[in-house]
């Protein structure tokens, strides 16, 4: 049986795509304010979250003239704190880099 879970980590696999994550995890975003946060150039954060978008980590919505992002709290929330949790108790290499 072929699984299909390389692309679901490949959508996560950039450090531009893991900065958009983390400060959503804090609070809903602009593009303009993800692109200040994450210190890239906005067609870039703009591509990011297309893919975040299509694969349903991030969700959108309208807040006036802006769209303000936010992470998939189903799906996404509670794999980022299993993530966490194992980074904690069994990842030396992830938690080496974290300090």
């Amino acid at each position: 049986m072929k699984h299909d879970c390389h692309l679901f980590f490949e959508i996560l696999g950039t450090k531009l795509k893991m900065d958009i994550i983390e400060n959503l995890r804090v609070t809903p975003l602009s593009v303009n304010e993800l692109t200040r946060r994450c210190n890239e150039e906005r067609s870039k954060v703009s591509h990011a979250l297309l893919s975040l978008l299509q694969c349903g980590f991030v969700m959108a919505r309208k807040d006036g003239k802006k769209r303000l992002y936010s992470l998939n709290k189903e799906t996404l929330v509670p794999l980022l704190d299993l993530a966490d949790m194992h980074i904690r108790k069994y990842c030396a290499v992830c938690r080496k880099h974290k300090n």
